[in-house]
């Protein structure tokens, strides 16, 4: 399903035009990773937490730039192997409207044309990971990446097949971040 679409669905067809038109400049993308390296060194690394970092990416974005940036999940393939979701459709709405951990898809961040990956080399270097996702990120990445984006269209030259199935709504974006502040502050 074509971006615009989903982000009619959770948001406007105004801002989905808006979305569509939208193209970060070079001082805006550099701003745009800066406020994800920082989110990085302060969110300690938490299993299965692409939601609520990607959300935490979001919130910040919108705040302190504000750009229209997108929290996004669906589905994620090495080569042609689903490590994260299936392809199918999920209701996005009661996956992310209630804690749900049975939804086994991949969150990221969509900025204009590049996709923003703030979780999957925390996920790939954790001791759980899909053996896949761990071997392919070695290889590709290294062993230290943190934060990866790169334009949408660029994603599959690493190997890294992104499928969007769900935008999630502002409302959403706010429970999981403020779920997130509450993790972070508990750990201190």
């Amino acid at each position: 399903m074509r971006l615009e679409k989903l982000i009619t669905n959770t948001h406007s067809s105004e801002k989905a035009e808006a979305y569509k038109a939208f193209a970060p400049t070079a001082d805006e993308l550099r701003a745009f990773k800066k406020i994800g390296r920082e989110a990085l060194e302060i969110i300690a690394p938490i299993a299965g937490a692409c939601a609520m970092m990607s959300a935490a990416y979001v919130a910040r974005v919108e705040h302190v730039l504000k750009l229209p940036a997108y929290v996004v999940a669906g589905s994620l393939k090495i080569r042609d192997t689903y490590v994260f979701g299936d392809g199918r459709a999920f209701d996005g709405v009661k996956a992310f409207s209630e804690s749900n951990s049975s939804w086994d898809g991949h969150a990221w961040v969509m900025l204009g044309p590049y996709v923003a990956d703030i979780s999957i080399f925390r996920t790939a270097y954790s001791e759980n990971a899909h053996p896949l996702l761990a071997a392919h990120v070695r290889r590709e990445f290294g062993d230290n990446a943190g934060l990866m984006v790169v334009r949408w269209s660029d994603a599959p030259l690493s190997g890294l097949y992104y499928a969007p199935q769900y935008v999630l709504s502002d409302q959403q974006v706010t429970n999981l971040f403020r779920g997130l502040q509450a993790m972070v502050t508990g750990q201190r």
